[in-house]
């Protein structure tokens, strides 16, 4: 009986003891601090450990396997340096426990991983550049020899303590027989035998109370192990909605400095159209003032040729009149002459008739000798003021002027050169024939609109068939008065109604 009770309490612990020494003694990390650009892991055992990187902000990740974080805060600010702050979280449980280590940098590094004991230190290296993910080696993949019993040395010993418990069912089946025999002979030697079985039964009574007890332990601790591993959940899941927290929190701030940005860039944007608004009127008032320069310089340069050709009429007309007044002359010279010349023959005629003898017809007379006539002095043909010239125009100038009673849009040209106007629904179109542009500058447009008169834009672009069109915009239709001076046209508009 006590071989048997032996037998059943091996059965029972071996696998309990090969439970027991499987279970992984955990590298609880207790420290984790930044000096300067150095990051510091401080744990109880070597630690063994994978690295990565994250981008977009930079980020290494240490994932130290068969570890828990104690007395290590979630969340470490950095205010100076090159890092910005430091996570942390455990996760798992047993041999699969995991304790994660993040550290954040302000811009992309390069750093050295180093162990020195229990201590990991991860160090940013001169010059900066893409973070490096090392692994080290653990116990496991370095050949180091764990320091307890295997399961494979567990599962011999469980089969040594089977034979053992089978060598000692036999030797009591033996005892058993022997003890019979012995007590045919001697009937004391069977009641000592069962005494011995009566201590036995005790024993394996007890033995049974302790395997019930080992039992109920093993059950209380496995119930331990699973309110542990509810309480490690609903932390997980306290830590999980914590996370979300903050991740709800950074998207809110991210969100908030998304829309500070987009103010900023909206008051930007209404600045640089409020600059470009007082540009465009400062660079309106120069092209009004210089249009104003330019029509006042047209106003004088039309006056100074009015005024020279007025002189050169007038210096023709006094041309005209000198040499009206010498072929008078000379025709009364002329005439001056023929009159003698008559008188002379006249004469002649009275003395030849004096010497003849008179006529027998009283009443005949001599023939009369006509006089010339003075010739008659043709005037010259004065030349049309529009006249135009077989060679091709350049249109030099396009111009606007206000005036009292409306406004005033002219062009000049090299010479002068024939000319078309057409009206449409609020725009009138002189054509320039056989005209060109001369200077660039002359196809930009000009915006009259702020002016109180009915033209708002007039626009010269390159026509048809080797011909200049002017486009002339207005607000409303109006009365136009179309004339020709020179190599000047003019195009007069009366003022708007309203």
């Amino acid at each position: 009986m006590r071989s048997l009770a032996v037998f059943m309490l091996g059965w029972v612990l071996v696998p309990l003891l090969a439970f027991a020494q499987e279970k992984v003694e955990l590298n609880t990390i207790t420290g984790v601090k930044v000096n300067g650009s150095t990051v510091e892991i401080t744990g109880t055992k070597k630690p063994n450990f994978t690295t990565f990187t994250m981008t977009d902000p930079p980020r290494l990740v240490i994932d130290i396997s068969e570890a828990i974080l104690k007395g290590v805060p979630e969340e470490t600010r950095v205010t100076s340096g090159l890092i910005t702050g430091l996570r942390s979280a455990n996760y798992g449980s047993d041999s699969a426990a995991l304790a994660r280590v993040l550290i954040g940098y302000d811009r992309e590094v390069e750093t050295d991983i180093q162990v020195t004991g229990n201590v990991l230190m991860v160090r940013v290296l001169e010059g900066g550049g893409p973070l490096v993910a090392q692994v080290f080696p653990g116990p496991e993949q370095s050949g180091e020899a764990a320091t307890g019993p295997t399961a494979a040395e567990a599962q011999a010993g469980a089969n040594q303590a089977t034979v053992a418990a089978q060598q000692d069912r036999a030797a009591q089946e033996k005892a058993a027989a022997d003890s019979a025999a012995a007590a045919q002979q001697d009937r004391a030697a069977q009641e000592k035998a069962q005494a011995d079985a009566t201590a036995a039964a005790k024993q394996a009574e007890e033995d049974r109370r302790k395997q019930e007890e080992a039992a109920r332990a093993e059950a209380a601790k496995k119930a331990e192990d699973e309110r542990r591993a509810q309480e490690l959940a609903a932390a997980e899941d306290k830590k999980r909605q914590q996370e979300i927290a903050r991740a709800e929190e950074e998207a809110r701030k991210q969100a908030a400095a998304e829309e500070k940005k987009r103010k900023e860039a909206e008051a930007r944007a209404e600045a640089e159209v409020r600059k470009q608004q007082e540009a465009d009127e400062k660079k309106r008032k120069a092209e009004e003032a210089e249009q104003k320069r330019l029509a006042a310089l047209e106003e004088k340069k039309r006056r100074a040729e009015e005024a020279r050709a007025e002189v050169e009429a007038r210096k023709q007309q006094e041309a005209d009149e000198k040499k009206r007044k010498a072929e008078e002359a000379e025709q009364k010279r002329l005439a001056a002459l023929e009159e003698k010349k008559r008188r002379a023959e006249e004469a002649e005629q009275k003395r030849l008739a004096q010497a003849e003898p008179k006529p027998r017809d009283e009443g005949a007379r001599p023939p009369r000798v006509a006089a010339a006539e003075p010739p008659r002095r043709e005037e010259p043909e004065s030349p049309s003021a529009g006249s135009v010239s077989g060679r091709r125009g350049i249109l030099e100038i396009v111009g606007f002027q206000q005036r009292d009673g409306g406004s005033r849009v002219y062009v000049r040209t090299s010479e002068p050169v024939s000319y078309k106007v057409s009206e449409g629904r609020n725009e009138i179109v002189l054509m320039l024939e056989n005209t060109q542009i001369g200077k660039g500058n002359n196809t930009r447009a000009l915006d009259t609109s702020f002016f109180d008169t009915a033209v708002t834009r007039v626009d010269p672009t390159v026509g048809p068939d080797r011909s200049v069109r002017v486009s002339i915009k207005l607000k409303e239709q109006v009365p136009v008065q179309t004339r020709q001076e020179g190599n000047t046209i003019s195009l007069e508009f009366a003022r708007p109604s309203r």
